[in-house]
């Protein structure tokens, strides 16, 4: 009965050991998925891709391994790859459909569908089939590829900020929020009709969008209040009072612009606030 305890002491031993190479494996996956991210941002995509698929096919963890799905859909996505994005994510729900990646996804891959069907050729394993495609092909080489859509009469600011209005409620607090906000408030700002004919958004209603703007900028700020363009956008709201030749709220904006780059670095000498010093010199004409 004299060697049990030794028999207890290796087996402990051995399953430490055990628990000690698992969790170096577990560190070494995340940091494979981490360098991923962290070789997109820098614009090695094609690398980052490679690390995300060795995740996937090791032995890492459930969560690791979907988040890698997750991500290498997001890079397809992003290169327009929307076939890839849609394999890789329906691969996602299946393998692991109650991870948080696989919700996110899970609603949207019908309309992934719906895009990829219209802007990707499909393939046929008929060989028959194809090359009846073929003909077809031959005799249509001008038809066009992608529905075209006539958007006369059609509200373009509201279609557009509707979108990004899902962003921002669906994904609060990212930065796909921060993009969202960022695009609505160019959007509300607005741009000039082709070949000068009418504009949009501010440029075009300053009675109508100037106030869905102010909102929106709120709301911006109070949820991104790092952003680094709101200096920006405060200053556009200047201009665009100036540009309307409502030269008190021209003031006031400006004004603002120059204290909170004070208060956010100390220094008030900052590109935005040099520019809304001068524009103080010379407000009206």
């Amino acid at each position: 009965m004299k060697p049990l305890p030794l028999i207890r002491s290796a087996t402990l031993t051995l399953l430490l050991l055990i628990a000690f190479i698992f969790a170096l494996s577990t560190t070494a996956e995340a940091a494979s998925y981490y360098k991923a991210v962290m070789l997109s941002k820098h614009g090695l995509v094609r690398e980052a891709k490679a690390e995300l698929i060795d995740v996937i096919y090791s032995k890492a963890p459930r969560s690791y391994r979907a988040k890698s799905y997750y991500y290498l859909g997001t890079l397809d996505f992003n290169e327009n790859n929307l076939r890839g994005a849609l394999e890789v994510w329906t691969e996602l729900v299946r393998k692991f459909p109650s991870s948080e990646e696989a919700t996110i996804v899970a609603s949207r891959l019908d309309e992934l569908a719906e895009m990829a069907g219209e802007v990707l050729p499909e393939t046929t394993e008929n060989a028959v089939a194809a090359t009846y495609l073929r003909h077809g092909d031959f005799w249509s080489k001008r038809k066009a590829e992608n529905f075209t859509i006539d958007s006369s009469w059609i509200e373009t600011i509201e279609a557009a900020t509707r979108w990004y209005d899902r962003v921002i409620t669906e994904f609060p607090n990212s930065s796909a929020s921060r993009i969202a906000y960022r695009s609505k408030l160019m959007t509300l700002l607005g741009w000039q009709g082709a070949g000068g004919h009418g504009a949009y958004g501010i440029m075009g209603d300053m009675t109508k969008y100037m106030p869905k703007f102010l909102e929106t900028f709120e709301a911006f700020e109070a949820a991104h209040p790092e952003a680094p363009s709101l200096q920006g956008f405060r200053f556009q709201i200047a201009q665009s009072y100036w540009m309307a030749k409502e030269w008190d709220k021209t003031r006031e904006w400006l004004t603002v612009v120059i204290k909170e780059a004070g208060e956010k670095s100390g220094d008030d000498d900052s590109f935005y606030s040099d520019l809304a010093k001068r524009r103080l010199e010379h407000i009206e004409y």
